[in-house]
């Protein structure tokens, strides 16, 4: 089996196995970075890396993982961010001994077509 060296910042370089990695690539950006929980101090380390690293890391047996960017991040977003006092006022209204019955009160009510 293969031995793969990496750099955990407390531990400096560590030998891991194939099996100790990730590869995660992003399939929206093709960014990609691996992941490994070093043996010496179990902090979860990970890196940045590029496609020709990803190459080498699955070719030694590394598995590799996709994942994809929320949809909401391709929404349109109308108004303006939502700023400090806008939760500290929604922290208020969920606070508030009358706010179930409401948030019910509007679920029930059927739209206005006028």
């Amino acid at each position: 089996m293969p031995i793969i060296r990496a750099m955990c910042q407390s531990c400096g370089d560590v030998e891991l196995v194939p099996n100790d990695l990730k590869v995660l690539v992003c399939s929206n950006t093709g960014e990609s970075s691996y992941t490994f929980h070093c043996p010496g101090c179990d902090h979860i380390v990970r890196k940045e890396t590029d496609k020709k690293v990803v190459e080498i890391l699955v070719s030694a047996g590394v598995k590799m993982t996709f994942w994809r960017l929320p949809a909401e991040l391709n929404e349109n977003h109308v108004g303006p961010p939502i700023e400090v006092d806008d939760i500290i006022n929604f922290h208020f209204e969920v606070s508030s001994p009358t706010f179930l019955e409401r948030l019910r009160s509007y679920a029930t009510k059927k739209p206005d077509m006028s």
